[in-house]
């Protein structure tokens, strides 16, 4: 019996996220009875759209790919007492940087595409660097900095696409990328494309970088206690910078990917919020690269499967973005379900002398 009791308290973190996930679920399939809806249905037609066939799984994965970049742009920040909520205007800038260098520089593929990805980064990672100054020099807190800074990226690309850069169309977007730029289509006629071996590469270095190396031990322990780090000499703001700088150019790589892999042009509002996301699939996530992939693919399937779900089960699309809404209010009332979870399993009397 303590077996069992210390292996589900050492696992207590991802116990109380699948609790939630379940609570969340029952509380979506309660919500579709109530209004008259069959929730067994429902259900069967949102894994069959995310992951029913060959095209469905991998119009799911195409979504999880800067679902998982994004997650652990936040995630690299956020280990270091940074909280990135900027990632949205960052990949978008990252986007329009690389959809730029996509169709006016013209090179052999090999120098192109790698190209058009740093130059992505490039744009995030620098467009970071203003909340880092920002935080580091002057004490602006970082999530209203990061916030408000959404908002000159998105209005800004806007403009070009409008005005600078228009291409002829129903939306705003700039010309199209050359093919030297552009990701293979691993599976033909689908949205799946060699960008899947970007995220995992990306998933790598974060855990290398984290785990495995003298800066990623500095930038946790900064996100541990800043206050005991200087202490031992650790340099704080210049890891915060470096934390916060490595975010955004992540978050410009997301956008990069997607315009050499989906899009092949930068399309104005193309993003349907993966910034945004980004902090929940990084909670869901953990805290951790690993983690994250797995948090990226629910959100990537609930994007795919609300779809159909909506369509073949007559549910309104603004019941669809409620349920989204649900998952992630549970995920944030995480710590309440944890604290729940560990008086189960310990017991009254032991989680109370815990507690004192």
């Amino acid at each position: 019996m303590n077996t069992v009791k210390k292996f589900l308290l050492k696992r207590e973190d991802v116990f109380s996220t699948l609790i939630a996930l379940l609570i969340a679920f029952g509380i979506i399939a309660i919500l579709l009875m109530s209004t008259g809806r069959p929730a067994g249905e429902a259900f069967y037609y949102f894994i069959k759209g995310a992951f029913g066939n060959v095209e469905n799984t991998s119009n799911t994965i195409s979504r999880v790919i800067p679902l998982t970049i994004a997650g652990v742009a936040f995630l690299i920040g956020a280990k270091c007492a940074v909280f990135n909520v900027g990632v949205e205007g960052q990949l978008i800038l990252g986007a329009m940087a690389s959809a730029i260098v996509g169709y006016i520089v013209h090179l052999p593929a090999i120098i192109h595409l790698p190209l058009m990805l740093l130059a992505g980064m490039a744009a995030g990672g620098l467009y970071a660097f203003i909340p880092a100054w920002l935080k580091t020099k002057r004490g602006v807190n970082e999530i209203l900095s990061t916030i408000m800074l959404n908002y000159p990226a998105t209005f800004f690309t806007h403009f070009l696409v409008l005005k600078v850069l228009p291409m002829e169309g129903v939306v705003p977007a700039t010309p199209k990328i050359d093919a030297t730029a552009r990701f293979a289509t691993l599976i033909e006629g689908t949205r799946l494309h060699a960008g899947f071996v970007v995220a995992i590469l990306v998933v790598v270095f974060a855990y290398f970088l984290l785990n495995k190396t003298s800066i990623g031990y500095e930038m946790r322990a900064v996100g541990a206690n800043k206050e005991a780090a200087r202490f031992h000499g650790i340099p704080v703001e210049k890891r915060m910078i470096t934390a916060f700088m490595l975010s955004g150019a992540l978050a410009g790589l997301a956008g990069a990917v997607e315009v050499a892999g989906v899009h092949y042009r930068f399309l104005d509002q193309f993003s349907p919020g993966y910034g945004y996301d980004s902090i929940t699939v990084a909670m869901v996530g953990l805290m951790n690269p690993i983690g994250v992939v797995l948090s990226a693919t629910l959100f990537g399937a609930l994007k795919t499967g609300i779809l159909d779900m909506s369509i073949y089960t007559e549910i309104p699309r603004q019941l669809t973005t409620l349920i989204n809404g649900i998952v992630v209010l549970l995920i944030a009332s995480k710590e309440m379900i944890r604290s729940s979870f560990s008086k189960l399993v310990r017991g009254k009397e032991e989680f109370k002398q815990e507690k004192e």
